[in-house]
């Protein structure tokens, strides 16, 4: 079975100035579906690419996908919606498929105004999604598709939001494979290197009214600092990556793990072959 995946082309007017970021959800969900067997597996990022939806179009009907996959954040909404319309005319077989933070919280208004959706992915995405490609793969959607957590789709004019599904409890099973980016494309501009974008942890403690991520994550959970580190020597020895920030919201919140991952790093000599950066607050 062929998966697609694909960035849509958008423009956040801020996050670009500094550089092109790579789509880290594209290889934590390939790396889980790798897991399971799956190795079919292609990318198209056609917002670091600017492609226009006539490129999308083209590449899309070439490699002829049994299933179409998208993310999408509030500002992206739109051009995500237009890539599964695209999906439908130039690979009217293949099942389409939305996930992402606004597609979580927003899956009636989204199925409302884009029925061209087949499913729509709500919450954290590895688990949920390999169960989902493996029911396409044997031919359970969408008689069965009512008996998978953590999706939302039309059942004829009714939208149906199946019972979410737990959050990924053993996190040494999230192994992206960072390999299905093309690593020359991401270059942090102020140092004129490679960028990654790994996390430590998961969710957050805290309940901000201004923030979705812990309501997105919904549990606060914080890797091995061990797997991280083994991610990081792989994104530097394999990639060429020469920069990374911890996509954590604040990774210094659980202190005794985060000192335990920056001795990781002094003890395998990593300062000396990559710089990083976080976000987190100062009083911490």
């Amino acid at each position: 079975m062929r998966i697609l995946f694909v960035h849509p082309n958008y423009r956040s007017g801020g996050a670009e100035i500094a550089g092109t970021w790579p789509p880290a959800w594209v290889a934590y969900l390939t790396g889980h579906l790798r897991q399971s067997g799956f190795e079919d597996i292609h990318f198209i990022d056609a917002m670091t690419d600017n492609l226009t939806d006539a490129d999308l179009a083209q590449k899309m009907e070439a490699l002829k996908p049994d299933v179409v996959g998208v993310t999408a954040i509030t500002p992206s909404i739109y051009r995500a919606e237009d890539v599964l319309k695209i999906a439908q005319d130039v690979a009217p077989n293949a099942v389409r498929v939305m996930g992402g933070v606004h597609a979580t919280f927003m899956y009636k208004q989204v199925l409302t105004e884009a029925p061209w959706i087949d499913v729509i992915v709500r919450g954290e995405g590895e688990e949920i999604c390999t169960e989902l490609m493996l029911a396409i793969q044997d031919g359970r959607l969408p008689a069965m598709r009512d008996t998978i957590k953590g999706l939302a789709y039309l059942d004829g004019d009714k939208i149906v939001a199946t019972p979410a599904a737990s959050t990924v409890k053993d996190l040494s099973k999230i192994k992206p494979d960072w390999s299905v980016l093309e690593w020359s494309k991401y270059i942090y501009i102020p140092l004129n290197t490679r960028v990654a974008i790994p996390n430590l942890a998961r969710g957050c403690p805290f309940t901000c009214s201004f923030c979705s991520q812990w309501k997105f994550w919904r549990d606060y959970r914080v890797r091995d600092p061990k797997d991280v580190v083994d991610e990081i020597e792989d994104l530097v020895d394999n990639h060429g990556v020469g920069f990374f920030i911890l996509a954590d919201e604040e990774p210094t919140i659980n202190k005794k793990k985060f000192v335990a991952f920056c001795q990781e790093l002094i003890d395998r000599g990593m300062p000396d072959r990559v710089k990083w950066g976080i976000n987190t607050r100062v009083t911490d």
